[in-house]
């Protein structure tokens, strides 16, 4: 089995690490842990502000790192990860065919309404664009909050689909 997990903060990635030990993949699985940053304005440096690109590539960085740690030590699996610049739903799907994923496993901020309208549903374009199957985990709503669960495991060819399914 090949994973490509869509990692976005420390929260993201203990949610994704509960499923992957919860679900108890074999050693033959072989996982790709994947940050995306998004290109926008603060990919323009400034004198005297601070390069917030740098950051997140550092902080992000730092939680693939000690993912990457704590799945060899408690499964014994391959592990790779990648920090890439681009629109994250397009280069999710690109990782997924270069490592030939089997499965994505992404984060959904479950957002209603006028937030959704707003600002989307990251989720939504990963199962358009994901050539496998998608679970998306849905985080929760407190960063203080102990449970998370699997919203749904779904193989959507598009939007229609996925709304189809009640998510």
């Amino acid at each position: 089995m090949k994973l490509v997990v869509a990692i976005d903060g420390e929260q993201c990635a203990k949610s994704a690490l509960d499923y992957i030990l919860k679900e108890k993949y074999s050693q033959d699985t072989e996982i790709h842990l994947i940050h995306v940053i998004v290109p926008g304005f603060a990919d323009a440096m400034v004198e005297g502000i601070p390069d917030v690109v740098a950051e997140e590539r550092e902080e992000e960085k730092a939680v693939l790192n000690q993912m990457t740690r704590t799945l060899k030590k408690s499964l014994y699996i391959n592990v790779t990860t990648d920090i890439v610049t681009g629109e994250t739903a397009e280069v999710i799907a690109q990782a997924c065919r270069k490592f030939g994923a089997d499965q994505v496993i992404v984060p959904s901020h479950a957002r209603y309404g006028f937030s959704r309208l707003w600002f989307g549903s990251v989720a939504d374009e990963i199962v358009d664009a994901a050539p496998c199957t998608v679970v998306v985990l849905k985080m929760p709503q407190e960063t203080t909050a102990k449970s998370h669960w699997v919203l749904k495991t779904v193989k959507c060819e598009n939007k229609e689909q996925l709304k189809n399914t009640g998510n």
